[in-house]
């Protein structure tokens, strides 16, 4: 089909992974606005807070490729639907935090847990089978729900927290998202079809025995350190922006809003990004993007509290965030066979989120340490080439089973 086709038959499905992906993404982008009032009610340390996510990212390395082969192997529509209840349930309860850390890291755990199913295999699984002509405009549709977690969240548990306090606000968020997703999921998520692809779309299918194989490729390996290395560094940035902002004299409710500009610049760079992942060479184009957060932290760290600078860092993280994903997707959905590609974007997603939840416990540390964080985006600086270069050396070819036809 042609791309306007493609779009006629399926544009249901882009928009409901791009719902259920900023679900999955709720405590990411909202927890540096809840940040504030726990630490100071607990008396917890930033570090301690931010536990939570590194406990929830290091038992997500656990679940996720499991996940991945039980998407491969009875589809997303059963898992999606019984994950949007479990995931309400499991956020709802971070409200019940009583002030023992430990407690907190636990209900983190628990949550992590529920995340698992509603996170990005389950959704994509769904869209890629069914583009191929606009495939990297229907990834980045889809994977704009970080971009619509980003401009929504901030603001909603700012809210919440002001007129319903903290604890009400977790249920509060979860139950709303739900609410909508719920009945959308059950009309409109299906399973990948069951017949092959016609070989002249050049979509071949590999052997399932071939995802250990592909897994120990150097393809997997160079995307997994890429944006393992690159999440690391932006969602440091991203989790600490609030209390960062509050630190420079923004009020909560300020640096709430300015953080969900972001959200504006997710959306776009991701659109852009896969509008020209359809059409220009993807090594180039993935260069530039891992790049973005070099620019990002040396902004930050060069000019702080100037507003104009602020907004341009906002700006770019935005673009950077939006982007990166939309990139190593794609490259997934190139270089892998369908019916492995769940696994390999899980156990890839592992990874990034193992190296992610570094970039949050770091920069809280060296704020408690500091009380600044500036070093960490002296930090941030040569990782983010780090990430860069490791984009660079992703083969050109595919790995067995993948896209054979595809120019890179």
């Amino acid at each position: 089909m042609t791309a306007k086709q493609e779009w006629a038959a399926n544009w249901q499905l882009p928009l409901l992974a791009m719902l259920g992906i900023a679900g999955a993404a709720t405590f990411g982008y909202s927890s540096g606005v809840f940040m504030e009032q726990m630490t100071r009610e607990f008396g917890w340390s930033r570090a301690q807070f931010s536990a939570a996510f590194t406990v929830q990212m290091v038992l997500g390395l656990i679940v996720m490729p499991f996940l991945g082969r039980l998407v491969d192997r009875i589809g997303p529509r059963r898992i999606g639907l019984a994950g949007i209840g479990l995931y309400t349930l499991a956020f709802s309860a971070l409200g019940l935090a009583n002030g023992t850390i430990w407690q907190w890291w636990l209900l983190g755990a628990v949550q992590a847990v529920g995340v698992a199913f509603i996170t990005n295999p389950v959704w994509l699984s769904s869209v890629i089978p069914r583009f191929h002509a606009s495939r990297g405009l229907a990834l980045a549709v889809s994977l704009a729900g970080i971009g619509v977690a980003t401009l929504i969240w901030p603001n909603i548990a700012a809210f919440g927290i002001q007129h319903l306090g903290w604890r009400l606000t977790f249920p509060a968020m979860a139950v709303l998202w739900a609410v909508i997703m719920l009945p959308f999921a059950w009309f409109c998520l299906v399973d990948p079809p069951a017949i092959e692809v016609p070989a002249e779309t050049a979509e071949a299918t590999a052997p399932k025995s071939d995802y250990l194989r592909a897994l120990r490729s150097r393809t997997a390996i160079c995307l997994a350190l890429a944006g393992g290395i690159f999440a690391s560094v932006t969602y440091g940035i991203i989790l600490n922006l609030v209390p960062m902002l509050q630190a420079q004299g923004m009020t909560l409710t300020a640096a709430a809003g300015l953080t969900s500009i972001m959200g504006i610049f997710v959306i776009g760079g991701r659109i852009a990004t896969g509008y020209l992942l359809d059409r220009l060479p993807t090594r180039p184009l993935s260069i530039a993007v891992f790049a973005l957060p070099v620019i990002v932290c040396l902004v930050l760290w060069v000019f702080p509290g100037n507003s104009i600078a602020i907004m341009v860092a906002v700006a770019l993280l935005g673009l950077a965030t939006g982007s990166e994903t939309d990139v190593v997707v794609y490259m997934i959905a190139q270089r892998f066979g369908r019916d492995i590609f769940a696994t390999v974007l899980a156990v890839i997603m592992s990874v990034f989120a193992l190296l992610a939840a570094t970039g949050p416990l770091l920069a809280g540390s060296i704020f408690d340490q500091y009380d600044s964080y500036e070093p960490y985006l002296m930090i941030g600086i040569p990782l983010a080439l780090l990430a860069t270069l490791c984009i660079a050396l992703v083969p050109d070819r595919p790995v067995a089973g993948a896209d054979a036809a595809v120019t890179v």
